[in-house]
Formats: structure tokens, sequence, C-alpha cells
């Protein structure tokens, strides 16, 4: 979508519909639905939410019955972060609320901790964890012989990541190792459609912010302070600076502090 807001798809496979996250209001998950039947008039078999946050899964609630995949730990946050999720989106997005506000919570009900390939057809199509990162629980979806690599909010492309339920430092690492895929096509949680380089920009992006946090930690100086001296460099175009650095900081001083050990 434009403007940075979630991206999602769809896979035609030859026994069914794979759909990639939801997205937040039922007008879009009606459109991403319809976009789907558009191409094909097979039913969808799988519902896959890359992570637990609204703009990418309020979309289940609208979704044909089929079983909704994602990571153990999405499932957890989603049944104890509801509430309060809800209410940081509504003042958020205030436009929004009324369209998306009565839709129930859909949780997943099927959930793996590492790999789960699903098999409908001749090519996989392969589900991963690589590690801790925009959430606990980010999952990529990859299409081995296609070379198409879904990211979901592992990545973000020339926009400043949302870290404010992250682990920075994890991050860095997490997208590190999803950047060693074999792909030509990603496709982000939010931005335009990119390549492995842009995977790397971004973890780029990340570790400036990260190393100029550590060295602020270390010096004994307050996140208010260590924002006020970070330095983007090449990343000063990049979107969303206002609303996302500060939250990133608080995260990475906590990471810093030890409070994500568990």
């Amino acid at each position: 979508q434009a403007g940075g807001a979630t991206d999602a798809g769809f896979l035609v496979e030859e026994e069914g519909v794979v759909i990639i996250d939801t997205l937040m209001t039922p007008a879009l998950a009606e459109r991403l639905l319809a976009e789907a039947r558009r191409v094909t008039d097979k039913p969808v078999r799988y519902v896959v939410n890359t992570h637990w946050h609204g703009d990418h899964l309020f979309g289940n609630a609208l979704m044909p019955q089929a079983p909704i995949i994602a990571h153990d730990t999405c499932r957890d946050d989603l049944a104890t972060e509801w509430d309060t999720h809800r209410e940081f989106l509504r003042d958020l997005y205030p436009a929004l609320y009324e369209e998306w506000r009565d839709l129930p919570q859909t949780p997943p009900n099927l959930t793996f901790s590492d790999t789960l390939t699903l098999h409908l057809g001749e090519r996989p199509v392969e589900l991963r964890f690589f590690g801790r990162a925009h959430t606990r629980g980010d999952i990529a979806v990859y299409l081995p012989t296609e070379g198409v690599f879904f990211a979901g909010d592992l990545s973000f492309h020339r926009y400043v990541p949302n870290a404010r339920d992250g682990f920075p430092l994890a991050w860095a690492d997490t997208a590190g190792r999803a950047a060693q895929v074999e792909c030509d096509v990603v496709v982000p949680g939010h931005g335009p459609l990119g390549t492995r380089a842009d995977m790397d920009e971004m973890r780029e992006c990340l570790l400036r912010i990260t190393a100029h946090g550590e060295r602020s930690f270390a010096q004994g100086r307050s996140e208010e302070e260590a924002l006020a001296t970070l330095d983007l460099g090449p990343f000063s175009g990049w979107g969303r600076q206002e609303d996302r650095l500060p939250p990133l900081m608080s995260r990475l001083y906590r990471e810093l502090r030890g409070e994500f050990n568990e």
C-alpha cells in the first residue's frame, strides 16, 4: 500500500489460495479477497499472520473458514495485548476506528515455533521464524522456487522500523539472518517492493541507531539525550522518524538493561 501502510498478499497454489496477512479494516480485507477471487476461483486453504499487530490481522474475522497460521507467541501476545493494542491503534488511526472496533478477536489456530512448510502443489511454501525482531514472533513466507520472500514486519523499506513491541538489538541480527535467504523479490511489511539489498539497508539503519544508543547508554546518557544527538546519516530522509524513533530508543534502553532476557 502507498504511504508505508501495511502490505499483504496471496499465493495461488494448485490446491488453493494462501492469504498472507489480512490487513486492518473490513474494507481492506474484502478488497484483498476480491483481488484473489479476480485471479482464481480456488478456495482459501490457509491464512498466514506474520505477527500479532492489528494492521496485519484484524481482517482475520472476514476470512473464509480456513486454518490461520502464525508463530506460537503470536497467539499468546494477541490474547494478552488485545485491548491495549486496540487502544493504541485507535489513537494512531482515529478515522479508521469505527471500521474495525466491533471486529471480534480471531486468533491463529495453527501455530509453530521454527519452520512449517505447506504443500499445496509442486512448489513448497515455507514459513520461517528467524528470531525476535519487530515482535517476538515475526515470521516470513518464502517461495524458494520463485525467489520471493514475504518479510512481514521483519523489513520496513525506507521507513524507520517500528520497534514499539520490538527488540532493536536482536532485530538487527535477525534481519541479517533473513537477508541471507536466496531471493530476488522482498515484500516488506511496510513500504515498496524491494530486494535483499533493501533488507540489508534497513539492518544498517538499525545498526546505526543501536550503536549510537549503546554508546549513549554506556556514557550514562538518558534516552532523551541519546535521541537528541542521534544522526541518521544516509537514512535521514526515511519516513516516520518523529513517532518511531522515541519508542525505538526506549525499547533499546530496556534491552540494554536486560529486561528482555527471558
